[in-house]
């Protein structure tokens, strides 16, 4: 088993998967601007609230909530209360 440790902020390398994981902290009040990846998201809010938009659709993520984003889909958020997430990112093949 290959284990990662990860700090907020950082982002790395799944061992033999083509993905990368990361975690992050938003603090409240962060607006997260429109943009899109080549990879498919998702993402693991561990705590917090923000209000999300993706594909033209907006929902309420809540720390124990599970997102997922198709790959080139534009997405935006802004945070309400401080959040803290793990995200992982799959390249298509």
């Amino acid at each position: 088993m290959d284990s990662l440790s990860l700090k907020p902020g950082e982002r790395a390398d799944l061992p033999g998967l083509p993905a990368q994981v990361g975690t992050l902290h938003f603090p409240a009040g962060t607006v997260l601007p429109p943009t899109s990846h080549e990879q498919d998201e998702i993402s693991f809010i561990h705590a917090g609230v923000l209000q999300a938009e993706s594909g033209g659709q907006r929902t309420t993520l809540r720390g124990g909530d599970v997102s997922f984003i198709p790959a080139g889909e534009i997405h935006s958020a802004e945070v309400l209360e401080d959040v803290t997430l793990s995200f992982v990112l799959l390249e298509r093949r």
